[in-house]
């Protein structure tokens, strides 16, 4: 049993470390122990005269500076040392006092008659021994030849005075040594147990049970050791790229599934000094100690890693992963973790399936964008928007059929910005509703005064269609406020819309057109699906994307995927317009296609209502082909815009 025992401090070195851990955490005791046992047999030296208590005093001075000595050398070199040697240096000194301390009470049983001599010789030993079972119960090894040490001679010396007093006292000294021997050993295994249990506790508490890796708690953990310690510390931020799409499509037992094979290709190619963490979702985390160009290859190691397919279950899955690096040393972790996340949206923003090292000018960017955010609120109270319209016209007629609603932002000390900047952080942070109700009735509002068939079209961010906004309402009171009759009116969606609530988004679609509102499917062409999500949305008109434009005048791939789609449309009976007119030669080619609308920069800009008023009942001219055609930049997607 004593040897298992043994074994099992040997092969743990975790639980070695802590028993030895124990030996020196009482840095204090020991000494003063030692220093009062020294001056007891130095008192008796000094009152007999005799040189082998003056020995034994030297020696006991000695074994106590080399004790106190190890203790400082534990202390101060205890994380670049071997456990082991520790351990026998803890041994030598105990075995040593315990040994010194029989000899100092033997001899004097024997040598000397003295009662005080006597008396302190036989209180010093035995209160020493006594305090050997307390001080490493744990430790059976050191305990059980401690305490041999300490008794046997003593208690043969006693025996051997032939005192009935001395010889019961031999006894009990005897007796604590069976005892102690004894118990010795079940303490040990009680430790052991506690300690294995509570290390198993406090792993699960540090461990994702996904993937077995350590979770948020373990690596935030291990990454403060890391920088308390001073040691070169690099954080990689590694997210799998639209992970959502597997969870809402084949369900969560694969996306489990998923991440635990993610981890274990992350796992495979980590070194010495690296650990993974998942620390929620589809985001993981890498620390590392390796030089910077290291860290460096190591995140484009993790990004190649899933260039390949990976299979789960029936499921062949095409994933990447996006990764944000961001140096920890002489950092704080909060810091770091936020250079590494600043990192990684740009990594997200660069098109994903990369690695992005974290630079100053992020945080430059992060600050800009959340003084934006600020901003915006303070915008939308102080009236710092405007409505611009951009006509749509008639390829035959020239004459203008709707104008199209586009949100402009006056900021008192940027100027005029682009929806791109403040569209997505409108999206985020909720302000989209107001934004785009704000829209709604101002677009409606600019209608009243437009001729009967002019209508009005405003873009509505799939935001807008959430389960807590009344969008269907917010269009009814705006028509209700400004008597628009509802078939003037027509609600721009893009297919993206449908991605986080379908059914519901086709619901509030019928809704609003049981109004008279007519529905317009925008920038069509531009996602995954756009023929079956065009098969399902209850619309009214169909708007063709610039990038089927830009080149319809000498592609003729181009123009083949104008008539498949002119086709579609005109078999399922929905008119369609055309974005994106910028050039006459565009213009020409896409009137081969007799769309129900055109619109671009050839016609007109966007501008306030002021500008588009006067010109809101006449017929467009044409350029020439000839006349060098004028070209602006894409007009931005935008909800409520």
């Amino acid at each position: 049993m004593k040897a298992r025992a043994s074994k099992t401090v040997l092969y743990d070195p975790e639980l070695r470390s802590v028993m030895v851990r124990a030996l020196y955490g009482t840095p204090l005791a020991i000494p003063l122990g030692m220093t009062i046992a020294t001056i007891v047999i130095a008192a008796c030296a000094g009152i007999t005269g005799d040189a082998v208590f003056a020995l034994l005093s030297a020696v006991m001075a000695c074994v106590g500076a080399f004790r106190f000595g190890t203790q400082v050398f534990y202390r101060r070199t205890q994380f670049s040392f071997s456990t082991a040697v520790f351990e026998r240096l803890a041994y030598a000194g105990a075995w040593a006092t315990a040994l010194t301390m029989s000899c100092f009470g033997a001899y004097a049983v024997t040598a000397h008659s003295d009662d005080r001599i006597v008396t302190l010789a036989v209180a010093q030993t035995i209160g020493y021994i006594a305090g050997i079972g307390g001080r490493n119960s744990s430790r059976p090894f050191i305990t059980n030849i401690q305490v041999t040490c300490a008794a046997l001679p003593f208690a043969g010396a006693l025996i051997a005075s032939q005192i009935t007093a001395f010889v019961v006292i031999a006894a009990a000294l005897l007796m604590t040594v069976v005892l102690t021997v004894s118990s010795s050993d079940v303490i040990h295994r009680v430790f052991v147990s506690n300690f294995r249990t509570t290390r198993d506790l406090r792993n699960i508490a540090k461990t994702d049970s996904i993937t077995s890796l350590l979770n948020r708690r373990g690596f935030i953990e291990e990454v403060e050791e890391r920088l308390s310690s001073g040691r070169r510390t690099y954080l990689l931020s590694v997210d799998v790229d639209d992970f959502k799409t597997v969870n809402d499509t084949l369900g969560h037992d694969v996306g489990d599934a998923l991440l635990s094979l993610v981890a274990d290709r992350i796992s495979s190619v980590l070194g010495r000094g690296d650990k993974a963490a998942r620390i929620g979702g589809d985001e993981f985390m890498i620390v590392s100690a390796r030089a910077s160009e290291d860290v460096a290859e190591l995140a484009a190691l993790v990004v190649s890693l899933f260039a390949e397919s990976i299979s789960v279950g029936k499921a062949t899955l095409s994933i990447s992963v996006s990764i944000g690096v961001a140096n920890a040393t002489d950092e704080t972790l909060e810091r770091s973790l936020k250079h590494c996340d600043l990192a990684l949206y740009k990594a997200k923003a660069d098109g994903k399936n990369r690695w992005q090292s974290y630079v100053p000018e992020l945080s430059e960017a992060y600050d800009r964008r959340i003084e934006l955010e600020q901003d915006l609120a303070r915008a939308i109270v102080e009236g710092q928007f405007e409505l611009h319209f951009q006509p749509i016209y008639s390829p035959r007629g020239r004459t203008i059929l709707l104008c199209e609603a586009l949100m402009r932002w006056k900021h008192p000390t940027r100027g005029s910005l682009s929806p791109a900047e403040f569209i997505p952080l409108a999206e985020q942070n909720g302000l989209i509703k107001s934004l785009g109700s704000f829209a709604i009735e101002q677009a409606l509002k600019a209608a009243i005064s437009w001729p009967e068939p002019v209508g009005v079209s405003v873009n509505v961010s799939g935001k807008q269609f959430h389960r807590d906004h009344d969008l269907v309402g917010v269009i009814e009171d705006a028509l209700r406020w400004t008597g628009v009759a509802p078939h003037r009116v027509t609600i721009e969606v893009t297919e993206t819309t449908l991605a986080e609530d379908k059914d519901f988004v086709i619901a509030t679609l019928h809704r609003i057109r049981a109004l008279g509102v007519k529905v317009a499917l925008d920038d069509f062409g531009t996602g995954y699906s756009s023929l079956s999500y065009f098969a399902e949305l209850p619309i009214d008109l169909l708007k063709i994307d610039r990038a089927f434009v830009g080149s319809i005048a000498t592609s003729s791939k181009a123009r083949a995927l104008m008539r498949a789609i002119t086709g579609l449309a005109s078999d399922l009976k929905v008119p369609m317009i055309v974005e994106g007119v910028e050039t006459p030669e565009q213009f020409e080619a896409v009137t081969h296609f007799a769309p129900y609308g055109v619109q671009g920069f050839l016609f007109a800009r966007p501008m306030p209502k002021k500008d588009i008023d006067p010109i809101i009942d006449r017929r467009v001219a044409v350029p020439a082909i000839d006349r060098p055609s004028t070209t602006g930049t894409k007009k931005s997607r935008s909800s409520a815009a």
